[in-house]
C-alpha cells in the first residue's frame, strides 16, 4: 500500500465533507440511549434536510398509512433507523454534489442508488434489522472513487482508462496504479466521519463480499447482492449478472429464484422513485419486466443446448456437437468436456463447483415392459425437469447413457445444489403418476458431490471428485435416500 498516495488524497482540500448537522446525527446515533426528541430537533434545525427527509418518508417507498407531518413523528412511526439513512443519505449527496470536472456522476449515483435501494429490498424481505444500514452502505460504497478522482485527476482517469467503464475491473486497475484501492479510500473517509463499522465494513468489502470478517456478513453481502442487482439493470447483457444473483441470494440468503425475482422488479420501481425523491440523476431506467424476459429465455437457450456464456462457465464446451441427439441436452463426451473446465475454473478461481448425477431407477426394466417410446417419452421429461430446477444456476444438463444423467454446476455450492435437486426429485415423484411409465415404476435417485473454498483447503483432484458423487449416488440408491447427503470432495 502506498501510503504516500494515501496521504495525498486523505489531505486533498476538495474531498467530500459531511455538514455539521449530519456530523452531528452521526454522533447522537452512535449512544445506545440517543433520546428521540433531540436527534428530531438537530435534523428539524436544518429545514431544507428536514423537508427533504419528511417529503420521502411520505412517498409509498416507505407506506405509511397517515401522513407524517414532522421529524419527531417520522422517528415514532419509523423508528430510529430510516429517519437517520435518509438524513444521512441527503447529506451525503449534497457533500458530494455534481460537479463540471469531468467525473461521470451519473454512472456513479445510478450504481449507488440501485445497489442501495437493492440492499434495503431485500433486507426488508428477509425483515433483517439492517435495512436502513443497508441503504445508506450502498450509497456510500463508491465514496472512495470520488475521493480518488478529485485528488489525482487526470492520473486516476488515465490509470483507469483500461477498465472501459467495467466497475468490476475498476479495482485491478486501481491497485496497479496505485498500490491503492477505493474501497479503502471509502472506508478511511466514513472512519473519518466517525460512522459505525456497520457502515464501514461495507464500503471496505463492497468488492469482495466473502471476505468481510465475522459478524458483518449479512450487511456486506446484501451489498454484493445489490451490486448484482444494479449490473442485471444496467449490463447490455443482463443474464450473467441475474445468474449469479438468483445464485448469490439462495446461497446466502436462501431466497429462491421465483422470490427473488419478483424483489427484482420492486428495486427497479424502488429505484426509480427514489431516484426522483433524493433529485439524482441516475438516467434512464431499465423495464425489470423485459430484463427478466431476456434473461430468461437466455437461460432457457443455454440449459438446452448445453452451452454457456463466456461470462458464466467460460465456454465449457467447446464443440456443439457433443448433444445427445434425442434430448438436445449435452452427451458423454460433452459431459467429460463441461465438469474438467468447470473443476479447473473452480480451483483458478476459488468459485464453488458441484456435480449432481441422477439415475432413474426401473426405467429400463418399465421401459421394456411398455416400450421403448413410453422411455423415450420418460427421458426427455426428466431433461424437462432437470432444466427447469438447474437452468437458473447455470448448470450445464448431461444425459450419460441409458438411465444416467448428471449435471454440473460451476459457481453454486453444495447446500444450493441438493435444494434443486431436492426440488427436482419431488417435481419428478409428481409428473410421473401421469406417464407412461409412471405410478411408482420409475424412481429418481440423486447423488451429489461439491468443493466449495475452504473445505478443504486443497482443491481435490477431478477423480476424487467423480468417485464422491458415484458413491453418494450409490448411498441413494441402496438405502433410498432421496436426495443422499453431499459429499465433500476430499484433497
Amino acid at each position: 500500500m502506498d501510503h504516500e498516495i494515501i496521504e495525498e488524497i486523505l489531505s486533498c482540500s476538495s474531498l467530500p465533507s459531511l455538514p455539521a448537522v449530519a456530523l452531528r446525527v452521526v454522533e447522537l446515533t452512535s449512544n445506545v440511549d440517543v433520546k428521540l426528541p433531540e436527534l428530531a430537533t438537530t435534523i428539524q434545525n436544518d429545514q431544507g434536510l428536514a423537508s427533504k427527509v419528511l417529503r420521502t418518508v411520505n412517498s409509498s417507498f416507505y407506506g405509511l398509512p397517515n401522513r407524517c407531518a414532522s421529524i419527531n413523528k417520522a422517528l415514532v412511526l419509523l423508528g430510529l433507523g430510516p429517519v437517520k439513512s435518509l438524513a444521512l443519505s441527503f447529506s451525503l449527496i449534497g457533500s458530494i454534489g455534481d460537479q463540471d470536472d469531468g467525473f461521470d456522476y451519473q454512472t456513479y449515483w445510478r450504481r449507488g442508488l440501485y445497489t442501495a435501494v437493492a440492499a434495503k429490498v431485500i433486507a426488508d424481505h428477509l425483515k433483517l434489522p439492517t435495512a436502513d444500514e443497508a441503504f445508506l452502505a450502498g450509497l456510500l460504497q463508491d465514496i472512495g472513487v470520488v475521493a480518488m478522482h478529485r485528488a489525482l485527476g487526470f492520473r486516476y482517469a488515465e490509470a483507469t482508462e483500461s477498465a472501459g467503464g467495467d466497475h468490476r475491473q475498476l479495482v485491478k486497475a486501481e491497485l496497479g496504479a496505485f498500490e491503492v484501492q477505493h474501497p479503502e479510500i471509502g472506508a478511511m473517509l466514513a472512519q473519518r466521519w466517525k460512522f459505525p463499522d456497520e457502515l464501514i465494513m461495507p464500503v471496505r468489502y463492497h468488492e469482495r463480499p466473502t471476505a468481510a470478517p465475522q459478524g458483518y456478513h449479512e450487511i456486506v453481502r446484501l451489498i454484493g447482492l445489490g451490486n448484482l442487482a444494479h449490473d442485471a439493470m444496467t449490463d447490455a447483457d443482463p443474464t450473467p449478472a441475474l445468474r449469479k444473483l438468483y445464485q448469490r441470494a439462495d446461497q446466502w440468503f436462501g431466497i429462491k429464484s421465483d422470490a427473488m425475482q419478483a424483489l427484482v422488479k420492486k428495486i427497479a420501481e424502488g429505484a426509480k422513485d427514489m431516484s426522483s425523491l433524493l433529485r439524482i440523476d441516475t438516467g434512464a431506467h431499465s423495464d425489470a419486466e423485459s430484463i427478466i424476459r431476456k434473461a430468461e429465455e437466455q437461460l432457457m437457450g443455454m440449459a438446452k443446448s448445453g452451452t454457456a456464456t463466456a461470462q458464466t462457465l467460460d465456454n465449457l464446451l467447446v464443440d456443439s456437437k457433443q448433444f445427445d441427439p434425442l434430448t438436445g441436452a449435452v452427451g458423454r463426451s460433452g459431459f467429460d468436456i463441461a465438469l474438467k473446465n468447470a473443476f479447473e475454473l473452480s480451483a483458478n478461481t476459488n468459485e464453488p463447483v458441484a456435480l449432481v448425477q441422477v439415475a432413474l431407477d426401473g426405467l429400463q426394466k418399465a421401459a421394456g415392459q411398455i416400450g421403448t417410446a413410453a422411455g423415450d417419452e420418460t427421458i426427455n421429461a426428466c431433461i424437462v425437469l432437470l432444466r427447469k430446477h438447474f437452468a437458473s444456476l447455470g448448470g450445464v444438463i448431461c444425459k450419460l447413457g441409458g438411465d444416467l444423467f448428471a449435471v454440473v454446476l460451476y459457481g453454486a455450492n453444495g447446500r444450493t445444489a441438493q435444494r434443486a435437486a431436492e426440488e427436482f426429485r419431488l417435481s419428478f415423484d409428481k409428473a410421473t403418476l401421469t406417464w407412461p411409465l409412471g405410478g411408482g415404476s420409475v424412481k429418481a435417485s440423486i447423488g451429489l458431490a461439491s468443493h466449495e473454498p475452504g473445505t478443504p483447503a486443497v482443491h481435490p483432484g477431478l477423480q476424487q471428485f467423480v468417485i464422491a458423487s458415484v458413491n453418494s449416488l450409490k448411498t441413494a440408491r441402496i438405502a433410498g435416500v432421496q436426495p443422499a447427503g453431499v459429499e465433500r470432495a476430499a484433497a
